[in-house]
C-alpha cells in the first residue's frame, strides 16, 4: 500500500487548556488508505477469550463525580492507572485492546505499576482521556460543554472506519497474531508522550530539546517551516503540518521502530508502505543511522517502552 495524501486523519485530536479548546489540522499520515475487509473482520473467538482474561475492567459510568454528562456520549470505560479509556458505541475488544496498549505503554515490564509512574501520574492529574469513538460522536461532544474545563485529551481513535483506513486497522491480539498494523500503536503513543514532553523538556520537549536536535538531524537541517524539499539523505520527511507535530511524529515513529515493529520479521510490508514519511525498519539500523535518537530512547535511563504491546495488558502481579 502507498500513502495517499487525499485521506486525512487528526495527528493530534485535541488539545484543552483550561477553557479553551484547539484542534490540530488534520494531516496526511502513513495508515491513510483505505481499509481492507480483512481488517474489519469479526472478532475470533480465541481473541474475545484473550481479552476475557485481560487485568483491566469496563463499567458502564464515568468514574468522576460531577462528570454524569459524559455518559450522554460515552457508554463504556476502562480505567488505566487513572488515565480513561473511554469508548461510544466500541465492542468491547476493541476498547479493551486500545485499554490494553495504553496499559502495556505505561507497564511495559507488566509488574503491575508504571514504569515511569510520573508519567501516569501526570496524565492522570491532568485529567486526560483517551477516546474511542466515531467522528459523529465527536462532533456532537464538542458542541456542548460538557468536560470542557474537566477533561484533557492530546488524540483519539475511530472505532467504525469512517474517517479514513486508519480507524480500521485493529489487530485483535496485537500485530504479531493478526498479521496487521495496528493504528492504537500510534495514537495511544501521542496520548503517553505527553508526560514526556511537560516532564523533561531539556530532552523531550518540542523546542531545543536532545529530541528535537536528533530529529533536526533525520530531516536533513533546521526547518522551523517545512521545506519544499527534504535534502537527500534525509530519513524523516513528515510532510503538511506545524513543527511540533513533527515533532511529536518523529517520537513515535522513533519508538515504534526502536521496539521492532516496523521490522519486516514482524510485518514483510510494514517499512516499505511508510518510507515516503520514514526509512530506518529495525533497531539495529536506528542505532546505525540515527544514533541521537538511539541514545537518547537507549542510554538514558528513560521508561521507553521496548516490547511491542499486543492490547492484552497481562500484568504478573
Amino acid at each position: 500500500m502507498r500513502l495517499q495524501s487525499s485521506a486525512l486523519v487528526l495527528a493530534a485530536l485535541i488539545v484543552l487548556t483550561g477553557c479553551q479548546t484547539t484542534e490540530f489540522a488534520e494531516v496526511a499520515t502513513e495508515d491513510s488508505t483505505n481499509a481492507d475487509s480483512a481488517d474489519v473482520a469479526d472478532v475470533p473467538e480465541s481473541a474475545k477469550e484473550l481479552y476475557a482474561t485481560s487485568a483491566l475492567e469496563i463499567v458502564k459510568s464515568f468514574p468522576v463525580s460531577g462528570m454524569e454528562c459524559m455518559d450522554e456520549f460515552f457508554d463504556s470505560y476502562v480505567d488505566v492507572f487513572g488515565i480513561n479509556v473511554i469508548g461510544s458505541g466500541a465492542s468491547d475488544e476493541r476498547l479493551l485492546h486500545t485499554a490494553g496498549v495504553l496499559a502495556q505503554y505505561l507497564d511495559n515490564d507488566a509488574d503491575g505499576t508504571p514504569d515511569d509512574p510520573a508519567i501516569a501520574k501526570y496524565l492522570a492529574d491532568n485529567n486526560y482521556v483517551f477516546p474511542v469513538w466515531t467522528v459523529e460522536v465527536r462532533e456532537e461532544f464538542w458542541s456542548t460543554p460538557c468536560g470542557i474545563d474537566k477533561i484533557k485529551m492530546a488524540a483519539s481513535i475511530y472505532h467504525t472506519g469512517e474517517h479514513s483506513g486508519t480507524d480500521g486497522l485493529w489487530p485483535i491480539g496485537g500485530i504479531e497474531r493478526s498479521g496487521i498494523w495496528d493504528s492504537n500503536l500510534e495514537e495511544v503513543w501521542h496520548l503517553v508522550s505527553v508526560g514526556f514532553y511537560n516532564l523533561y523538556p531539556n530532552d523531550f520537549g518540542d523546542e531545543d530539546s536532545a529530541l528535537t536536535a536528533a530529529m533536526d538531524a533525520a530531516r536533513g537541517g533546521y526547518f522551523p517551516e517545512e521545506p519544499s524539499n527534504y535534502p537527500d539523505g534525509a530519513w524523516y520527511t513528515y510532510t503538511d503540518a506545524p513543527y511540533p507535530v513533527h515533532v511529536h511524529e518523529y517520537f513515535y515513529w522513533a519508538v515504534v521502530t526502536n521496539f521492532g515493529a516496523l521490522s519486516p520479521e514482524i510485518l514483510p510490508d510494514r517499512c516499505e508502505h511508510v518510507k515516503a514519511e520514514w526509512r530506518i525498519c529495525s533497531k539495529a539500523d536506528l542505532q546505525k543511522i540515527d544514533a541521537a535518537v538511539f541514545e537518547l530512547l537507549n542510554n538514558r535511563g528513560y521508561a521507553i517502552p521496548k516490547i511491542i504491546p499486543d492490547g492484552i495488558y497481562l500484568p504478573v502481579s
